[in-house]
């Protein structure tokens, strides 16, 4: 049996620990041993802790944020990464590690302790790095300190500056759930769901509300997600945002969403707003499993995933406009977009299987 250490940022149950989550949950335990590193408690601690044969380890492992590109956040990290690299040293001997698997490009310990400790690494990347600085360390880090690469998708392995055979890409899947019937509702309704920050797009979303509630004018918008700890004024601008365009009771801000099932079978339509490229998206093949046609921005890893005008659309991130005529489109049309939620269903059960990424994952492993 092979032990496996994974080692990831956050405790919550957005796309990439809801990833980790299927991946931990449907390793073959006959065949590797699973630990996991976090960095406190959290929704996806409760989660794993339910997992047969998993073990969870709470440790602040040190995470490179943009506050620590300045001389005092600098030195900081610094203090971070040396007891996070001793201490992720000490659990791979004491716990006979065979493998670390790094679950994002902003931890750097675990691959740097398992190289010195002489075991293999696997760098999990599930985002696209657009900062030039930024990138160049990470690439440089994961072509030093990785034997091989996952990506959650070509656009985010061709944004990496690292040898081409380091990289394996193996896209993120979502378990098929047994009810995807849709609660009730009483009036049009559009989600999204993701992080409040600079990129996902709330503003986006914000302006297309503002133009399908001209043609629909009862249509409401639900934003499923938070702020970083410690970007809370990113929540508070957006609020402004809404409030300024008077859509205060239009677009409805939830908060962080644990139980995501209840979010999905509420919806019309699903937006994802991006403004930067996506690197996979897991919300859109979340709700393609419910049957929920979806409107993206045509850039990253949705352009993998939906055919435009087939399985959903593609729209410009510069453009409200184009993203809430798609929206009214839908709205206006539940026969279209019940075809379009079927065969978005249909092609999300085919290509994007738990089964079938848990499979290569364990390719990888082997390899």
């Amino acid at each position: 049996m092979k032990n496996i250490l994974f080692l990831h940022s956050s405790s919550e149950m957005y796309g990439s620990d809801r990833s980790l989550l299927n991946i931990v949950t449907n390793l073959d335990k006959s065949r590797y041993g699973v630990f996991v590193m976090l960095p406190c408690e959290g929704p996806l601690v409760e989660a794993l802790q339910k997992v047969p044969g998993v073990t969870v380890e709470i440790f602040d492992v040190a995470v490179l944020r943009r506050k620590n590109l300045s001389i005092k956040g600098g030195f900081a990290y610094l203090r971070e990464f040396i007891a996070s690299y001793r201490f992720v040293k000490q659990y791979i001997k004491m716990h006979n590690i065979h493998l670390v698997d790094t679950n994002t490009a902003v931890v750097f310990p675990g691959a740097m302790a398992a190289k010195a400790m002489k075991v293999k690494s696997v760098w999990h990347i599930r985002e696209i790095i657009k900062s030039n600085l930024e990138n160049r360390v990470i690439s440089f880090m994961m072509q030093r300190y990785a034997d091989l690469i996952i990506a959650n998708s070509r656009a985010t392995g061709e944004a990496l500056r690292v040898n081409r055979n380091k990289i394996r890409v193996v896209y993120n899947a979502v378990e098929r759930k047994a009810d995807t019937v849709r609660i009730p509702h009483s009036r049009p309704t559009v989600g999204m769901a993701g992080r409040i920050n600079r990129w996902k797009g709330q503003k986006l979303f914000t302006d297309a509300a503002q133009l399908v509630k001209q043609r629909i004018p009862d249509v409401q918008f639900l934003i499923a997600g938070e702020a970083y700890e410690g970007e809370a004024y990113l929540r508070t601008d957006l609020e402004e945002y809404i409030r300024q365009k008077g859509l205060d009771d239009t677009v409805i801000l939830l908060g962080q969403v644990n139980e995501m099932d209840n979010f999905y079978k509420r919806l019309d339509v699903f937006a994802l707003p991006s403004t930067q490229p996506e690197p996979f998206g897991l919300v859109v093949i979340e709700a393609m499993e419910y049957a929920i046609p979806v409107v993206a921005t045509n850039h990253g890893g949705p352009t993998e995933i939906i055919n435009h005008g087939e399985d959903g659309y593609l729209v410009s991130y510069e453009s409200p406009e184009e993203m809430a005529q798609r929206i009214v489109q839908l709205l206006e049309d539940p026969q279209q977009a019940a075809q379009m939620g079927c065969r978005a269903q249909d092609k999300k059960r085919r290509l994007f299987d738990v089964a079938a990424m848990v499979r290569n994952i364990e390719g990888v492993f082997e390899e």
